[in-house]
Formats: C-alpha cells, sequence, structure tokens
C-alpha cells in the first residue's frame, strides 16, 4: 500500500515563495549549485508534516554535514564489517525499535533522526574504543539499511580522487618513505588547500574531500 501526504505550506528563505520575488529554488538549481539530491531530501525530512518549513541555504549546508556524519560512521563500519554471506533478515535492535516508536508517533521525524544521530554517536565511541568486533560491524550496518530502508538516504560512495590528487598523495608518501617530512608536510598543505584531505585507515591511506560550508549569500539566494 502507498500513501500521499501533503505536508503545510514550505517558505524559502523565511519568506513565501514567489516568481516575483524571486526566492523559489529547483531541484536543477540546487544541482547546479553543487548539493545532491540526497542533501535536498535530508533537509526536506527534518520537517514534520504538519509544521510550516523554511527552506534555506544554511539548512543543505546542515543537511550536508548531518549525511557526512553519517557517511563518515558507515565508511568505518564497512572497512571493519565482517563479509556478508547472504542478506537476512533486518536486525532487530532497541535502536530500530526506538526509530519505529518515533515514526509512529504520528511521523515525528525529529525524534527519528535524534535516534539516528544518538546512534551514529554510539557506534563512533564504540569505534574509537575497539569495542567492535567484525560481526557488530555488520550488525551496525544493517541497523542502519533498516532505517534507511524508511529515510531513503543511501550511503554516499567515496568521491574518487582526481588523479592529480591521487598523484599529489603519492608524492607524499614517497616524501614520508625517504624521510623528507618538511616535502611530505608541504604536500598534505597543497592538498589541503585544494579541498582535499588524508586520512589514515587500516586499509591504507585515502583522500577525503572537504565538506565546504557556503552562505544564501555566497550562493545567490534572496
Amino acid at each position: 500500500m502507498k500513501y500521499w501526504l501533503h505536508g503545510a505550506h514550505l517558505l524559502a528563505e523565511g519568506r513565501k515563495m514567489s516568481k516575483s520575488l524571486g526566492n523559489f529554488f529547483t531541484v536543477r538549481d540546487l544541482l547546479s549549485k553543487g548539493y545532491t539530491g540526497r542533501e535536498i531530501r535530508c533537509l526536506l525530512l527534518q520537517a514534520h508534516y504538519r509544521e510550516t518549513f523554511n527552506f534555506t541555504i544554511e539548512g543543505l549546508q546542515g543537511a550536508r554535514a548531518a549525511l557526512t556524519r553519517i557517511d563518515e560512521c558507515l565508511l568505518k563500519l564497512k572497512e571493519l564489517a565482517a563479509p556478508q554471506d547472504a542478506p537476512g533478515e533486518p536486525a532487530k535492535s532497541p535502536v530500530i525499535d526506538a526509530f519505529t516508536k518515533a515514526l509512529d508517533d504520528d511521523l515525528n521525524i525529529s525524534a527519528a533522526w535524534g535516534t539516528v544521530f544518538d546512534w551514529v554517536r554510539d557506534t563512533n565511541r564504540r569505534l574509537i574504543d575497539g569495542g567492535l568486533t567484525p560481526a557488530d560491524a555488520r550488525t551496525a550496518l544493517e541497523i542502519w539499511g533498516a532505517m534507511d530502508s524508511v529515510l531513503g538516504v543511501g550511503p554516499l560512495p567515496e568521491p574518487t580522487a582526481p588523479p592529480e590528487m591521487l598523484a599529489l598523495l603519492e608524492a607524499r608518501q614517497a616524501a614520508r618513505k625517504s624521510r623528507d617530512f618538511k616535502k611530505a608536510d608541504e604536500i598534505r598543505n597543497e592538498l589541503k588547500a585544494k579541498g582535499w584531505t588524508i586520512e589514515d585507515t587500516p586499509k591504507g591511506t585515502r583522500l577525503k574531500k572537504k565538506c565546504e560550508v557556503r552562505s544564501a549569500k555566497d550562493e545567490g539566494a534572496g
């Protein structure tokens, strides 16, 4: 059974959307500014359907930061997780129970997201403390899969660094191997200036794209 639900009115940057004011957004506009469909969906999913929602560029930035937290946690879990032999039943846990209870309460999406980020915080803490086994990590991924089957934001594939950035990473690795730490630091700073950070993981060194934060003024909104 599928249901269609009409939410309350939508504002843009605190005002009623109007062509004459030019304060409305289209999905195409937002995508052209570098936002993704999942970031737009994440922001829209933060509003209760009975409440008027104010859609802002700052809100999109917040959705991007929220998804980055989730993605980084999921990436660490995937690196640790035991292989999945075969798809099974969705994981059962107090986290899923709390998530479901929140949505059963008149679609209390704020409480549902609160459950998600409590889970992210606790999972990150256990990852840092070394308290997760590969089997635990697999179960954690199944828990996220159960929640995301409702939210539909999904994990973001790790961005592939451009060849020139990978070449800089290799040059840094070579500098470190030859104990030229000054050169290695210079390359790290160059990568950082270009928007990439270096992370050391159990599976080797990787590049991660930094999450950019821009204001509505930067985007030319209003």
